[in-house]
């Protein structure tokens, strides 16, 4: 099974989440964008914060790695 890295930063202020913020996230066995959720859950690993509800992927750049 395969494995994708994205690397995703953020590019406005929402919530605790700070223009700049970067995570990455791994996906297995798919090769499409993360979603917010899986976005929302590295944030959480990293840096300790919720995204606030609401908070859509547009507020995040996302490339894969």
């Amino acid at each position: 099974m395969s494995s994708y890295l994205w690397k995703v930063k953020a590019v406005k202020n929402t919530g605790e989440v700070v223009k700049g913020m970067e995570v990455e996230v791994v996906k297995r066995g798919s090769n499409s964008k993360p979603n917010i959720k899986e976005v929302g859950e590295s944030f959480e690993q990293k840096y300790g914060i919720s995204l606030l509800n609401g908070c859509a992927l547009s507020n995040f750049e996302i490339e894969k790695g």
